[in-house]
């Protein structure tokens, strides 16, 4: 896919993998920066989950693959948030499925006492359901019918970048009027 400059278009795109069903329970995180279109950055790491969030499930095992020997000696999330906050540098966080991925860093930074600053997400599913008429708006579906090339679904960098790639893409075919009307999903949180 080649290169889409798109002036203005700068932002970092989040996702999350999780150890059990709660939310809290935070076990990956990939980011990635964009700047003016093009996928500049990105930042991947395993989080050792927060205290009475650390069993494993076997449901959310079996979506993204992550055991808890992953995880053993990996980061906890009270250190990867203060480097993931510096990564994204104040941008606007876009997501796939946003509630969910903003919910994990919410719940997931209370159990450490972090207080998270209010902060503009976009969601890339939102965005995907205003422009085409698909019978699924899951990541890969979503990224298929955009033609962009199959990637790790649940593998949270590879996501976070899928997530990006699927930005980007909405706004090139949008055409000039593209970014204003994807912005009008962004909502701050």
């Amino acid at each position: 896919m080649p290169l889409a400059v798109l002036p203005g278009l700068s932002f970092t795109a989040i996702d999350f993998e999780t150890a059990n069903p709660k939310r809290a329970s935070v076990c990956s995180v990939g980011v990635v920066k964009v700047r003016d279109g093009v996928v500049v950055d990105s930042l991947q790491t395993l989080v050792d989950p927060p205290p009475g969030h650390q069993s494993f499930s076997y449901r959310n095992v079996a979506v993204h693959g992550i055991q808890p020997r992953d995880v053993l000696g990996a980061p906890t999330w009270d250190v990867v948030y203060g480097k993931v906050v510096e990564f994204a540098d104040g941008d606007a966080l876009v997501a796939h499925n946003a509630a969910f991925d903003r919910s994990v860093l919410a719940q997931a930074s209370e159990v450490y006492g972090i207080d998270v600053p209010r902060s503009q997400w976009l969601c890339t599913r939102d965005a995907a359901r205003s422009v085409l008429s698909l019978a699924s708006y899951r990541l890969p579906d979503v990224s298929s019918a955009l033609s962009i090339p199959a990637h790790a679904h649940h593998d949270a960098g590879a996501d976070a970048r899928q997530a990006a790639l699927v930005l980007v893409e909405l706004c090139r075919r949008l055409g000039p009027g593209g970014l204003d009307l994807v912005r009008r999903h962004v909502r701050t949180c």
